[in-house]
């Protein structure tokens, strides 16, 4: 493949939620939390979307586990990140990817923060172009994307997704944020179930591969 192996890894509720409506999202026991950083101590770069950057403003760094940290990459095609947020604190570190629509200006922010800007696609980011240039130019083989529901959904839609690996949380939200949140055309991918494993006495981490029918 010309793009990196594609790893979606999320904790949601029984009824597929990742955060309830007023955006609380800390569904991971302790076993989770390792699995997440033994994770992403295991690939090249971690992916999230703008979305997550603004609700949790996270770091994407390996603490619980042994190893280095990844390359942190942000999909942002509007620009909706802050060039502050701490994701991007560390220079050389972090990946913006965006459209080709911005001109420098609008970018120079991000670059002084030593962000490392990538264009795929007009009007919207193509996602298969911007894995691709990962691997390509930045070496990248193995991706693990951390949401949320829109990049997930935008991902697997469009067969770029080999691997799902998803704990469920025993609760039930009943409304919020799904773990897949598809726009007009919906992302209807068929899964094949790999492995199960029980955490924390409650928790259930599984693993699935998608089932793509390319006609």
């Amino acid at each position: 493949m010309r793009r990196p192996y594609v790893i979606i890894f999320s904790t949601a509720t029984l009824d597929g939620k990742i955060a309830d409506p007023s955006g609380y999202s800390r569904l991971s026991c302790e076993e989770d939390f390792r699995l997440q950083h033994e994770m992403r101590a295991s690939v090249d770069a971690v992916m999230v979307g703008s979305g997550t950057v603004l609700a949790d403003n996270p770091r994407l760094t390996v603490r619980l586990a042994r190893g280095v940290s990844p390359l942190r990459v942000v999909v942002d095609g509007r620009l909706r990140t802050p060039p502050t947020s701490r994701v991007y604190e560390v220079p050389g570190k972090s990946v913006l990817i965006t459209t080709l629509d911005h001109p420098l200006e609008m970018l120079r922010p991000y670059i002084k923060r030593g962000v490392r800007v990538l264009g795929a696609g007009r009007g919207r980011v193509d996602l298969r172009r911007a894995l691709e240039e990962l691997g390509e130019t930045m070496g990248v083989r193995r991706v693990m994307v951390e949401g949320g529901g829109r990049l997930n959904c935008a991902l697997i839609s469009r067969g770029l997704v080999d691997e799902v690996r998803i704990t469920i949380a025993p609760e039930v939200f009943g409304a919020g944020t799904g773990l897949f949140h598809g726009e007009k055309e919906g992302c209807r991918v068929q899964l094949a179930l790999h492995s199960m494993r029980m955490l924390c006495g409650g928790w259930v981490h599984l693993v699935y591969r998608p089932v793509y029918v390319f006609e």
